[in-house]
Formats: structure tokens, C-alpha cells, sequence
């Protein structure tokens, strides 16, 4: 098996960065935690709905969250800083025939934590992926085997694309502007052109695709083949597998920088770090099924899908250093440096 090494880009490409706050969605409470860089607790997003997918656009100062509940379409809350113009503009206004049901993505500001834009998307919304020049965003639908591409800029829905079946994650790809999509239903990778709104190509995995992270400088995709316990190390550009690592079990969130990759191998209650040059495993209980995750600053956050916590790890020991508890189970992160 060969070990690939990334580059330090990759830290900021995965979710790592030297200097973030972090924003954690608190699912069926419609709340997300605000943590400063040293993991304080600042407070409270609220009035979100059923918040699962979390994004940030650091430039915009925004925060794009998705919603895992079905509403009526028109039946949106116009924000206190929206027109009523505006307001009819970002919510299907005109003769546009309307889905039968929708879910809400909504625009937040980072700082102030206030809502500034709540936008109609069909079907609801499992995860959150930003452009990296901030222009759009993507949404994934696994429900309607599509993913919605929204313009930043104008608060519209752009597009919205088969895929495949059940798309999961969403990652930037900053050479060519496009996104990747994992669909777990047919173990593929898409390429998404969200100028165009057109899938470009798809490539074939060994098994269901669902976290993924990308590395920017070697141009690889980390992707957590859930379903099958293994992280695959793929090409971008051809779609080769270059590395696969067997973790065992079912797996979920994925992380990596330039010296490993973590895995939440939910189903065996354990955190996995793999050493990149050595393919040394670490595998730590830390606590009931880790689930999402992400590198932060000289820390690994993971969250339990057992319990209403968050762990703070030491990325190389994966010793827990702090625990901190949230109302509900905590989802997407958010890292906005």
C-alpha cells in the first residue's frame, strides 16, 4: 500500500486552521453552539430549523445551515433586515411552479449571529458545501438523489442537479471551481460544475462514499466508505484509488491533516488515527459512536451520536482533554477562521 503525504494547505482545506471560531449545529433544536478559538462557549444561533448541514463563507461573514425538516413552500418568516421585495425575490416569487415540499437553507450572521436570509430549496437538506471563492453553495438532497446550488450573492436557488443516489457530502475543488458530491447509493463521486449547474463526470469507488475532505495541494479526496469501514485516499483528477485503509465497522465523520487521517468508527465506540508515513493505528474509546469530527487549531473535535457531548482530542495521543456538553446531538461543524 502506498502512503501519500499532503502538504500544510491541507490543513486548511480539511477543516484545520490556526486561528477559528466553531459553529455546531444542534439538530431538532434549530440552535448552533458558538464556540470561540480556545472552545469557550459565546452562546447561540437560534431559530433555525432542524439544523443538520452548517457551512461557512469566512469572506461573506456568513453561515449557510440547512435544514433536515420538510415546510410548506411560501410559508418562510420574512428576517427583520429583508424587504418585502427581497423577500418574494429569495422565496420563488413570480409564476415558478413550486415543489409540493421544501426546506430551508438560512443565511446567518457569524458575528452578530443573526438570520439574514432564509432561501427555499426542495427536499430537505443533509449537508452544506461553500465554493472556494464564496460565490455559491451546495446542498445535498439525498431524498431526491440531487444537490441545489444557491448564488451567495443573490440568495437564489441556481440550479438544482441529479447526482446520484443519495448524495451526502459536498467539498470545494479551488483549481477548477467545482464541487465534489459523494453518492453513497451507487458508491460514485460526481463532479459538479455549479457556473453551469451539470454534473461533468463521475467516478467510481469500491464502496458507499458519505464524509469526504479535500486536499487542495496533492489533489486528493479523503472519503469515508462508510458502509464498508475503509478510508480511501482517491485521485481528484483520475478518480484512482491511491490508499485504502481498512478501520472496521461503520464509520462516519473523517479527518485529516498533512501527518494523518482520522476516522469515528461509530459502530466500535472508538476515534482511529492512522499515521500517514508509517500507516500506524491508534484506535482510543473515547466515547459512545463518534460521529462528525474535523481538526481545528492543535485540537481533533469529534461529537457523539450517543450522547449530547463534544470532544476536544489531542490530535496525536487522542488523550481527551475536554468535554463539552450540547443540547442535542452535535452535527456538521462549522470552522470559520
Amino acid at each position: 500500500m502506498r502512503i501519500t503525504t499532503l502538504t500544510l494547505s491541507a490543513v486548511l482545506m480539511t477543516g484545520s486552521a490556526a486561528i477559528a471560531d466553531v459553529y455546531i449545529p444542534e439538530g431538532e433544536l434549530g440552535t448552533v453552539l458558538h464556540l470561540d478559538r480556545s472552545f469557550n462557549e459565546m452562546g447561540r444561533i437560534e431559530g433555525l430549523d432542524n439544523v443538520h448541514g452548517l457551512a461557512g463563507a469566512p469572506e461573506r461573514g456568513i453561515l449557510v445551515a440547512g435544514s433536515l425538516s420538510e415546510s410548506t413552500p411560501g410559508d418562510v418568516a420574512k428576517p427583520a433586515a429583508v424587504s418585502e421585495e427581497e423577500h418574494a425575490a429569495h422565496h420563488g416569487g413570480g409564476n415558478t411552479a413550486k415543489p409540493d415540499a421544501v426546506s430551508l437553507v438560512t443565511l446567518v450572521d457569524a458575528d452578530s449571529r443573526e438570520i439574514r436570509r432564509r432561501i427555499e430549496v426542495p427536499g430537505i437538506v443533509h449537508h452544506v458545501g461553500i465554493s472556494s471563492d464564496e460565490r455559491f453553495a451546495a446542498v445535498t438532497h439525498p431524498g431526491l438523489d440531487a444537490v441545489s446550488v444557491i448564488d451567495l450573492e443573490s440568495g437564489q436557488v441556481t440550479a438544482t442537479v441529479a447526482t446520484g443516489p443519495i448524495p451526502e457530502y459536498a467539498v470545494a475543488d479551488p483549481k477548477t471551481g467545482n464541487f465534489l458530491v459523494s453518492n453513497a447509493g451507487n458508491a460514485t463521486i460526481s463532479v459538479l460544475d455549479p457556473e453551469d449547474g451539470i454534473v461533468t463526470r463521475n467516478f467510481k469507488l469500491q464502496g458507499p462514499p458519505k464524509h469526504i475532505q479535500f486536499d487542495a495541494d496533492t489533489r486528493q479526496l479523503i472519503v469515508s466508505e462508510s458502509d464498508n469501514g475503509t478510508v480511501s485516499i482517491v485521485d481528484a483528477d483520475s478518480g484512482e484509488i491511491l490508499d485504502r485503509f481498512d478501520i472496521g465497522g461503520e464509520l462516519h465523520g473523517v479527518a485529516v491533516d498533512p501527518d494523518a487521517i482520522w476516522s469515528s468508527a461509530r459502530e466500535r465506540n472508538l476515534v482511529v488515527r492512522v499515521d500517514r508515513s508509517t500507516g500506524e493505528r491508534l484506535e482510543v474509546n473515547v466515547g459512545s459512536e463518534p460521529y462528525h469530527m474535523a481538526r481545528v487549531e492543535d485540537a481533533l473535535l469529534v461529537s457523539s451520536a450517543g450522547k449530547p457531548e463534544l470532544w476536544i482530542l489531542d490530535p496525536e495521543t487522542l488523550e481527551l482533554r475536554q468535554t463539552i456538553a450540547t443540547n442535542s446531538t452535535a452535527h456538521q461543524f462549522a470552522v470559520m477562521p
